[in-house]
Parts: C-alpha cells; sequence; structure tokens
C-alpha cells in the first residue's frame, strides 16, 4: 500500500487500524506498507499542482472501513464489525465531502520506483 501522509481522504490511521485488526483477527496480510509524509491523495497526477481543497468529491474519511464477506458486509468499528446500514453510510459519505489533492513529483517518483520493486519481487518465481 502507497499512503500518503497528508491524504485526508483515506488517512494513514485507519488504514494501520483496519491492518491491526486484520493480524488480530488472525489474518496476517502480504502487504507491505509506504508511506510518503508529505503526500496527499492522487500525489502521481501532474496537472494538480498545488495543494487545493476539492468540495465536489464525496470521502470515506469520515466512514468506517468496509468489510466485504463471502455472505455478509459489515463496517470495521473500534474493533467490531456491526452489520452495514446503508442510511448511515450515506450521512458519514457526506460528512466527509471534499479532500485535498496535490501533485508531488518526489512521491510519483519513489512509489513507481517502489510499486515496480514490489510487483518485480512478488510475481517473479
Amino acid at each position: 500500500m502507497l499512503l500518503g501522509g497528508k491524504d485526508d481522504n483515506l488517512p494513514v490511521a485507519k488504514v494501520q487500524d483496519y491492518l491491526a485488526y486484520a493480524r488480530q483477527a488472525g489474518f496476517p496480510l502480504p502487504v507491505e506498507v509506504l508511506i510518503y509524509p508529505g503526500a496527499y491523495h492522487a500525489w502521481t497526477v501532474p496537472s494538480l499542482g498545488a495543494p487545493d481543497f476539492y468540495p465536489q468529491y464525496r470521502s470515506n474519511r469520515k466512514c468506517p472501513y468496509l468489510l466485504l464477506g463471502a455472505s455478509s458486509q459489515t463496517l470495521l468499528v473500534g474493533g467490531h464489525e456491526p452489520p452495514l446500514e446503508p442510511t448511515a453510510w450515506e450521512a458519514c459519505r457526506k460528512a466527509g465531502q471534499g479532500y485535498a489533492m496535490a501533485y508531488d513529483a518526489v512521491a510519483r517518483t519513489e512509489s513507481t520506483r517502489a510499486a515496480l520493486a514490489f510487483l518485480s519481487k512478488t510475481l517473479r518465481p
């Protein structure tokens, strides 16, 4: 996972909480996490330029993690799995309206290199 430290659309703390939950539940994920401290959401998009807030986009940042199972969908709230309520989901998405995005040339170069190295290591026999 390549995460921006300043990404307010998918906050690093939210991802770390999910990964801790997965490990505790007995599902150690084969995931490497790299955090680019100064990077905002969409750091690979050169046309974005300097950091700016985009109020027109909905975000899930105020929502709990959505856990997709074979037979049900639940949320991850404080380490517990309450059922998904569509009205609650829509309310948290509305509460999270907008987020910041910015291009970061250094993070783009480093994250591209890291992604290629991970794929090379993982996919080679």
